[in-house]
């Protein structure tokens, strides 16, 4: 079958690990966002989910170069736009 696209080695564990591998980059934004927000102005709590979304999406920028070659890269995209989801719903309900 010469007219069949090339087979492309994406591995189904390094996804999952991969999605383990974001989940636990964006608990990490998420607390260095709380860091950061404790430290420079503990009287805006608001700002939480502004710093956390930055981060989120920054993660998922570097992510994203990578996703097409790799599947750790590809889980840790999946797992970036999960926790940006959540941290936009978190977002509203507390301006709300």
């Amino acid at each position: 079958m010469p007219h069949t696209l090339p087979h492309r080695n994406r591995c189904n564990v390094q996804v999952i690990l991969g999605f383990l591998l974001g989940i636990a980059a964006s608990l990490l934004c998420l607390f260095f966002s709380m860091f950061l927000v404790s430290t420079l102005a503990p009287q805006h709590a608001r700002l939480y989910p502004v710093f956390t979304g930055i981060a989120v999406v920054a993660l998922g920028l570097v992510a994203l170069k990578n996703a097409r070659s790799s599947g750790l890269a590809s889980g840790v995209l999946m797992a970036s736009a999960l926790a940006l989801l959540l941290d936009g719903a978190y977002a509203i309900a507390v301006f709300k």
